[in-house]
């Protein structure tokens, strides 16, 4: 039996269907559920093991029960609940997927590693309860509380599992040497073909619309790609999808940005939208820009490359780096200039991409390394 800790969040569905097809009735979810929620608001109830627990309470300690039964322990995403978790029990095989934000957003960002284009921009906008003169030295202190119960988790760790990317095991380790008997395991969420359908398998992106970012996070740096499509007197539709994730205040600065600079043609997303009809909106786009100098909208990037879409990273995003050693056609911020968006991928161009990609992120490929794997 395996034990998954996991976040109530949208690839959760998706992530244990795989598990239940390689290991039937051999692992047991439990969904850590947040604030007063007493059921999940992604995850849907698809198992009789699966169960939606309130961190620390007893019912969650019974769920678990005697940690010697598991075969191992999976934790996806590594938050202050799960490590705190890990903190507290104690096995030889315990495995961490990463998904971005538990390691730069805590780990690289207090060693140094720049995630903003403008930090001020975090600082000047509403917090709730917290002045935004204070949010910095807030943000700060609540790192350093979040480290002492990280920190003495990943010592415990065996496995670590970036979501999709190799590289960031030795840039993690090259910040982080004590950290250097973690052992590499390769694992993704984003099944191409599971994703798309299909329905969409064979379609190609045949919109002239700009597609910036795929979240409200900060880490989007939505305003500076804004500002960059502003000086070059782009007149395409530009899309934001703004329903995932974020701050309202965040949020309604850039729809303000937005509508001031591009009027009518700037288009936000802010109501979730299920995964069919998103695929469909990309289609309706021919260049996607991603703002973020961190591993980030992983799926979103992929699946817009196996599209067809001409997919611009920032250099300092290790992603970059990456995909372009599998040989995938991509570009660097550096090359966002107006010709470039004006003219579509060549055939040749998107029948590589996609070939690349499938053989890297199928999802027989995917049920392989479950096997291998864990």
């Amino acid at each position: 039996m395996r034990l998954h800790i996991l976040p109530d969040e949208k690839i959760i569905n998706r992530t244990i269907k795989m598990f239940e097809e390689v290991y039937l009735g051999g692992n047991k979810y439990i969904i850590l559920l947040r604030g007063d929620s007493t059921t999940g608001k992604y995850v849907q109830k698809c198992s009789e093991q699966v169960f939606f627990l309130k961190y620390d309470s007893d019912t969650f300690w019974s769920t678990v029960g005697d940690i010697k039964n598991y075969e191992s322990v999976i934790i996806h995403y590594l938050s202050d609940y799960s490590a705190d978790f890990i903190n507290h029990i104690k096995h030889p095989k315990i495995y961490w997927i990463e998904w971005g934000g538990d390691l730069y957003n805590t780990f690289l960002e207090y060693k140094g590693f720049k995630l903003y284009e403008d930090e001020k921009l975090i600082n000047q906008v509403s917090h709730g309860h917290i002045p935004s003169c204070l949010f910095k030295y807030y943000k700060n202190y609540q790192r350093r509380k979040s480290l002492k119960i990280l920190y003495p988790a990943v010592k415990k760790v065996k496995y670590f599992v970036p979501d999709s990317m190799y590289d960031e095991y030795p840039l993690f380790k090259a910040y982080y040497p004590e950290f250097s008997h973690l052992e590499y395991r390769e694992f993704f969420y984003y099944p191409i073909d599971e994703i798309l359908g299909a329905d969409l398998l064979d379609k190609t992106c045949e919109g002239h619309a700009i597609m910036v970012g795929n979240s409200c996070s900060f880490t989007s740096n939505h305003l500076s790609i804004l500002q960059k499509l502003k000086d070059l007197e782009v007149d395409n539709k530009i899309i934001v999808p703004l329903s995932y994730a974020g701050n309202e205040e965040y949020k309604k600065l850039i729809i303000n940005f937005g509508q001031d600079n591009f009027g009518n043609k700037f288009k936000p997303v802010v109501d979730y939208m299920p995964l069919d009809e998103y695929n469909k909106m990309l289609l309706s786009a021919g260049v996607f820009i991603y703002g973020s100098l961190r591993q980030e909208a992983v799926g979103n990037i992929l699946i817009a490359l196996y599209l067809g879409g001409k997919v611009f990273l920032d250099n300092r995003n290790p992603l970059l780096k990456f995909y372009k050693s599998l040989g995938l056609t991509i570009f660097s911020m550096d090359e966002l200039f107006d010709e470039n968006l004006k003219v579509f991928l060549s055939v040749e161009d998107i029948i590589k991409n996609k070939r690349i990609l499938m053989k890297k992120y199928s999802l027989s490929r995917l049920l392989n390394l479950l096997r291998e794997n864990f």
